[in-house]
């Protein structure tokens, strides 16, 4: 192993990265733990291997107590601090956390699993944003890190057919990315992959298989984590040709870059404003809508829904029953003509 390299374990279900080195005639070795993915912990090396270029670190518990002791904090309602408490415990995974390793696919997926539909996860956004403050007020972090927590999504509703993108909404993306726009590539992995932004921004790409067109990956539930995702034919040539610039997860820019650039495809493209979500939203609707009817147990192992007594056959459902169901899945005006 070369000198000062970094080597990242599985160790149960989080990555560690391990930093080695030998100076001075010892072996100098430091480790951070509690990574979901490989990627994010190699995403970490830096700081393991540089420890000198990030002098102040703090952990999110850190920061807590530091905003509790803001004047601004003393000047919330007393029932509002009571909320903002309670939504700062459902936060516990990462209390521990340094606020420099935290990434915006943990921070999104973190928020998403919280109990509850709108108002939980809007606190929980709320005193993010106001421990990402005190980092920035604090020199910890820089204030373009702070901006991160304005790209969380939140729920508004449940989502229906409506929300998903049409065919003709579909070409459009298509059509953008033949015009050279790689955002509309990732779009349209997304939509024919059935993946969340985070998981998008946080697969390993040495996790796809070309040949057998799957990726094997995923956040958030068991029933997504590291699951078997097939990789429907008609999207083969887009990853292909967007695998080699992947840094971040899949994609080849980080999270504000994304919703920069798909904010910039909309006005491009005439398509509706739904939330980069929709795209994997899409895959669902349009798995639904095939005939014959694909089995539930086939799609909730493709997009990685948990659903009760379904979970535990995921394992036994094949990649070819996989693969048969995003073939047949019928995204453009052209397919549902056929």
């Amino acid at each position: 192993m070369p000198n000062g390299s970094g080597t990242v374990i599985k160790r149960g279900r989080t990555y560690t990265i391990i930093y080695r080195k030998v100076q001075g005639g010892r072996m100098v070795m430091r480790s951070k733990g509690g990574f979901v993915t490989k990627a994010a912990a190699r995403a970490y090396y830096p700081m393991l291997a540089n420890p000198q270029d990030n002098p102040q670190t703090t952990t999110v518990a850190q920061l807590w107590i530091m905003l509790q002791k803001q004047r601004k904090w003393q000047d919330i309602s007393q029932d509002k601090r009571g909320h903002y408490a309670t939504a700062y415990k459902r936060l516990a995974p990462i209390h521990d956390r340094e606020i420099g390793s935290l990434r915006f696919w943990e921070l999104q997926d973190l928020v998403e699993d919280l109990p509850g539909a709108f108002y939980p996860k809007r606190d929980a956004k709320t005193v993010l944003q106001k421990i990402y403050d005190v980092a920035v007020i604090n020199e910890f972090i820089s204030p373009a890190k702070a901006q991160l927590i304005s790209y969380l999504e939140l729920p508004s509703k449940p989502l229906t057919a409506q929300d998903a993108r049409t065919p003709a909404e579909m070409q459009a993306i298509w059509d953008d990315w033949t015009a050279g726009h790689d955002v509309a590539g990732y779009m349209l992995i997304m939509a024919y992959l059935g993946l969340r932004t985070g998981e998008l921004m946080a697969i390993d790409p040495d996790a796809v298989d070309l040949d057998a067109r799957c990726v094997v990956g995923g956040i958030k539930t068991e029933a997504g984590r590291n699951r078997e995702i097939p990789i429907a034919r008609a999207v083969l040539p887009v990853i292909r040709q967007l695998l080699p610039q992947a840094k971040s997860g899949l994609c080849a820019y980080g999270i504000e870059k994304l919703y920069s650039e798909y904010g910039k495809m909309i006005e491009r493209t005439g398509i509706r404003q739904l939330r980069p979500y929709c795209q994997r939203h899409t895959c669902y609707t349009r798995l639904l809508e095939v005939k014959p009817e694909i089995p539930q147990a086939v799609i909730n192992a493709i997009v990685g829904h948990s659903n009760g007594k379904l979970a535990d056959t995921y394992g036994h459902i094949s990649l070819d029953a996989k693969l048969a169901a995003v073939d047949a899945m019928q995204m453009l005006p052209t397919d549902v003509n056929n």
